[in-house]
């Protein structure tokens, strides 16, 4: 079964990526669960950010503290 779709659309990109990349995406109940191939990290990515730039710091914080690689 196909996972739910995020309703905003830089943040379903992003889970897309996540996914491209074999990192599991898991709906929760308010956020979706990412788990890293590897299996030592796993971040959540909330359904309704109060923050505008929630996505480019989701991004940063991925990129510096686990084994995320950003598409060229």
């Amino acid at each position: 079964m196909p996972r739910s779709r995020h309703p905003i659309k830089e943040l379903e990109a992003f889970l897309r990526q996540a996914e491209s990349q074999s990192w599991r995406v898991e709906k929760g109940k308010k956020y979706f669960k990412i788990y890293c191939p590897c299996g030592e990290h796993k971040h959540t990515v909330h359904l309704t950010p109060s923050d505008p730039r929630y996505e480019k710091n989701l991004r940063g914080h991925l990129k510096s503290r686990t084994c995320w690689e950003e598409a060229p």
